[in-house]
């Protein structure tokens, strides 16, 4: 048996499946996805509100284990609705299979002592991550699809030529911005091969759909990620020097460039300037539920009443309109492709959240999300922009390069040189720098907020996104002029440090929503680092970007040592632990031992940039992490110290 039915929930959407619109299975509601089963349409509408899962990702993942006519064939003698759990049951054990079928583990070999390790003076460190440094072979997959799927069966997978590294737990694909991260701890592994081959996978996708999808999977196709791929361009060809790289990418890098450009730029008339000013926000048109997320979208735009973990019971402000519906699914959507899958930084409304006591369901219901013009976004769409006029300038300087390039102008796709290219990439870097300065830019506070578009004004809430200019080089020039100033724009960074044991919380408020307080997100820290590496003549900088680095490791360390990690000869395993330690995706402000909560699913282990970022933390500040903390720790439980700070 595939499934774990939950009778209760099954009974009440057995009624609301009955009153629901039919949709013909071999129809196509979505242009971006054509699938009769893994995009929106009759078959996915009834057994994702069914829920044959926990996990409503789990559906869309399975791959058929017959042809596709035969499963479509099979489902139009079902009688809908489904009258009781054993008929969708036998109906899901015959004709699909496990997820993840379609693709499989690569036996890959990380090289055992990669030169960063001889950097780490600390010996419980440098055993941490030497054991992170090995679990690279657990995440890296291949897809095989065509080898193992019958003829004429399917799988929501979208297949690509090369090895590609996975994040872990139920994210069994490659994911867009985790990528980066993975890509910076795979150099420090000296899996070059790997790196480069997650680049090559994501620039035939760019080629192949004009964009690189959240994921790899059919049903990612209406939205992206944040779009760090100039970014692994830069990191791969600096750390590298393969400069001939660059041929390859940079014709792809202007089509994704171009792609951001034409669907989710914004013209903005600053109240602050009077001058219209042009940025991007995300922004995904999709008006039904996330096929992954199907029946939690269902849920957030159509029940009246919610009900908190608390018991308390949070009706419905209003019911929504159909339009009202479908424009909510978008910002849902759109709230996806942020890469920050929910935060406070979307709502219209965060009181509501009622301190975290609130289902996320009934908050989701307040989202603003295609009108925030977003701090972080446009951040690195400047630091690409920066990239891709320092790109064009080598190609133009490069001889041989320069005449292999067929080059297109950005804006009118006329054939034009890679000098000029340059010059077209320099100043839209710099016309985004004044645009960011003028909306996104509070002097007063010495801080970047988030726009918003439906308020005509900036968002004045902490987050780490608020810090991304800093670590992109679009800061004021003057912001780095003395360290009383330095020291202004990061005292919330310190004060979060000084109030919680953790790391840097993603914002002051407790919604309950994953991207919101107490969660720490490993590329947040890495891009607060990141960013205080730039001040590097201030010693305040250098100080907080060590306490980070530090809490960080902390984090990490511990909650991998909680759940049974331990370093030979060094720091044996905790009494009555079996495990061997767990990654995770996200960590706890307030316990280092803990891993991060709330959102949609259980919290992941793996975890694939978790492990980039603890790589990446161990060189860069290897000769003074010490050995972490983790108070009078016992399996999954700890007592908290707290070092000095500064």
């Amino acid at each position: 048996m595939h499934q774990s039915f939950f009778a209760g929930a099954f009974t009440v959407l057995v009624s609301a499946l009955g009153q629901l619109q039919s949709v013909n299975a071999q129809s196509n509601p979505h242009a971006y996805c054509d699938s009769p089963i893994y995009c929106p349409g009759e078959i996915l509408q009834n057994i994702q509100l069914a829920q044959p899962f926990d996990d409503s990702k789990t559906f869309v993942d399975l791959p058929t284990i017959r042809p596709l006519d035969e499963v479509l064939a099979a489902w139009t003698n079902l009688t809908l609705p489904f009258e009781g759990n054993d008929t969708l049951s036998q109906f899901l054990d015959t004709y699909f299979g496990q997820p993840g079928t379609e693709i499989e583990a690569v036996n890959i070999s990380a090289p055992a002592n990669p030169a960063f390790l001889s950097g780490i003076n600390d010996t419980v460190v440098k055993g941490f991550a030497s054991a992170v440094n090995g679990y690279w072979p657990q995440l890296a997959r291949r897809y095989v699809g065509d080898d193992v799927l019958c003829d004429g069966c399917v799988s929501s997978f979208i297949p690509v030529n090369r090895t590609f590294v996975v994040a872990g737990g139920r994210f069994r694909e490659y994911y867009y911005w985790d990528s980066f991260f993975i890509v910076e701890g795979l150099l420090l592994s000296e899996l070059y091969d790997i790196a480069s081959n997650i680049i090559l996978n994501f620039l035939d996708l760019v080629d192949q759909f004009g964009f690189m999808p959240n994921g790899g999977r059919i049903y990612y196709l209406n939205r992206s990620q944040p779009p760090f791929l100039t970014q692994m361009v830069r990191r791969y060809v600096d750390t590298t020097g393969d400069v001939s790289f660059l041929e390859r990418a940079l014709p792809t890098l202007d089509l994704e460039y171009q792609f951001w450009m034409k669907n989710t730029s914004v013209r903005v008339q600053s109240p602050y300037s009077n001058t219209t000013r042009h940025l991007n926000r995300y922004f995904v048109n999709n008006t039904q539920p996330r096929p992954e997320s199907y029946l939690e979208d269902y849920q957030t735009a159509h029940n009246t009443s919610f009900y908190g973990a608390n018991g308390t019971v949070y009706p419905a402000r209003a019911n929504l309109s159909q339009t009202q519906i479908e424009s909510l699914y978008s910002d849902l959507a759109t709230g996806a492709e942020t890469g920050w899958d929910y935060s406070s930084r979307w709502l219209k409304q965060s009181a509501l959240a009622d301190n975290g006591n609130a289902p996320n369901d009934y908050i989701l219901r307040t989202l603003n999300t295609r009108n925030i013009v977003p701090v972080d976004l446009n951040s690195i769409l400047y630091y690409n922009e920066v990239e891709l006029a320092r790109f064009w300038s080598m190609i133009a300087s490069n001889t041989t390069a320069n005449s292999s390039i067929e080059v297109r102008n950005v804006t009118t796709n006329a054939t034009t040189s890679a000098f000029k290219q340059s010059q077209f990439y320099t100043q839209a870097a710099r016309e985004r720098k004044i645009a960011m300065q003028d909306l996104l830019w509070d002097a007063g506070n010495y801080s970047f907020y988030d726009f918003n578009l439906t308020s005509n004004a900036r968002n004045k809430e902490f987050t780490p996104a608020n810090y991304l200019p800093f670590w992109a080089g679009a800061a004021p020039e003057w912001t780095h002029a003395n360290t009383s100033i330095i020291e202004e724009i990061w005292e919330p960074v310190l004060h979060d440090l000084t109030e919680y044991p953790g790391g840097v919380a993603t914002s002051d408020i407790r919604t309950g929503l994953q991207w919101d307080f107490p969660n720490v997100w490993p590329p947040l820290q890495y891009l607060l680092m990141e960013g205080l590496i730039r001040e590097s003549n201030a010693t305040f900088a250098r100080n907080l970007t060590i306490e980070i680095a530090q809490r960080y490791m902390d984090s990490a360390f511990c909650s991998w040592y909680a759940t049974g990690g331990s370093v030979p000869n060094v720091l044996p395993q905790l009494p009555g632990e079996t495990a061997t330690g767990n990654i995770f995706e996200k960590f706890n402000a307030s316990d280092i031992d803990a891993a991060g909560g709330g959102g949609e699913y259980t919290v992941a282990v793996g975890f694939g940039w978790t492990n980039g970022v603890i790589l990446w933390t161990a060189n860069q500040y290897g000769d003074l992490l010490q050995t972490p903390d983790c108070g009078n720790i016992t399996a999954a439980s700890t007592a908290m110290k707290r070092r000095s700070l500064m």
